[in-house]
């Protein structure tokens, strides 16, 4: 079931700077448990999203507190972690108004996390994912890379499988440090690799042949995988 929602949600044909709109997300995953949506929002914000903000602004841990607090109001559901919550979203805003125009949706993708917490509905994580999307696509915008396009989709549904599909995810490494990167070894969306030649690597995107890297200084490498 989840499956088939998820690629239904990766064949649509979204706006070029935007990507898909809110309605796509809630339409075809607003039934699911809210505090497992939540869950996926912060890992999909967590992977994709705050690598590039520590890359820059490796002091301003504001993005990283609000996803914190969302985590812990579901670990505890008490008002104090409520109020840490609001706190925070508010510590995203002014993080959000003094990068805008550059990486301004982070902020703002954290901040729909921690807005999440304790509402009636989704729509603060339909806003968080397609904030994501938006920052992705003007990511590849900036460097003129539009055949990458398909891959930003990919990317977000692939974070968000990890929680909405656990089982799927199953051969993942569980290693919580680095690996090594080989063209011959297969990797995941969020894994942290060492290489010879450009260092400490994220995986940002993992597809078929093929993998997306963020290096240490925000700039993003292809490189060579098996496929599964």
């Amino acid at each position: 079931m989840i499956e088939e929602r998820l690629t239904r949600l990766a064949s649509l044909r979204g706006d070029p700077a935007k990507g898909i709109p809110v309605s796509a997300w809630s339409t075809n995953l607003d039934d699911l448990d809210r505090d497992l949506l939540l869950r996926a929002a912060i890992h999909v914000t967590r992977t994709l999203m705050i690598p590039e903000w520590e890359s820059k602004r490796a002091e301003d841990r504001r993005p990283q507190l609000a996803l914190e607090a969302a985590e812990s109001w579901l670990a505890t559901k008490s008002p104090d972690a409520i109020a840490n919550a609001k706190l925070t979203a508010k510590e995203c805003t002014a993080a959000r108004n003094e990068t805008f125009g550059t990486d301004h949706r982070i902020p703002e993708a954290a901040r729909a996390c921690a807005w999440a917490v304790g509402a009636k509905d989704n729509a603060h994580i339909w806003d968080g994912l397609q904030s994501i999307e938006e920052d992705l696509l003007a990511r590849i915008a900036l460097v003129a890379e539009y055949h990458r396009v398909p891959e930003v989709r990919k990317s977000i549904l692939a974070a968000l499988r990890t929680v909405l599909a656990p089982t799927n995810t199953a051969a993942a490494p569980t290693s919580s440090g680095p690996v090594p990167y080989a063209a011959s070894g297969h990797f995941e969306v969020g894994q942290q690799l060492t290489h010879p030649k450009f260092g400490n690597l994220v995986v940002t995107a993992s597809v078929d042949k093929t993998i997306d890297v963020q290096l240490d200084d925000g700039t993003t490498k292809r490189l060579a995988q098996k496929p599964k």
